[in-house]
């Protein structure tokens, strides 16, 4: 039988863990450094703008437009302990590519999934 959507399983995830995973794809489009955002021709700009093209870590997570009580802020502090405690933009702004910063991200994500009862 061929997989389709109705054969994949689903799992349920928390809105933190929802906007860590939406912020990922917002950085797996365009990644910067020193700014939040920028936009095509490289100048900083808002991250929620629809000009953006690149995010760094915070400015992904601030683009997904979540509450910032009960999602952004337990999204950023489970990314800072992902992290190893160390500034969220200057652990950003250090790397030369954005593979640490994507394997930061799914770290944050899979510790809701080691921490969940199944």
């Amino acid at each position: 039988m061929p997989l389709d959507d109705a054969n994949w399983p689903t799992i349920e995830v928390d809105e933190t863990t929802e906007i860590l995973i939406r912020a990922r794809g917002f950085l797996e489009r365009g990644w910067c450094r020193n700014t939040l955002a920028r936009d095509a021709d490289g100048n900083a700009i808002k991250p929620i703008s629809e000009r953006a093209v690149a995010w760094c870590a915070i400015g992904a997570v601030d683009a997904t437009r979540m509450p910032w009580d009960t999602g952004v802020k337990p999204a950023l502090l489970r990314l800072e302990a992902a992290i190893g405690g160390e500034p969220i933009n200057e652990f950003n702004d250090h790397q030369e590519t954005l593979g640490p910063v994507l394997a930061a991200f799914d770290r944050a994500i899979r510790s809701a999934a080691s921490s969940a009862s199944w």
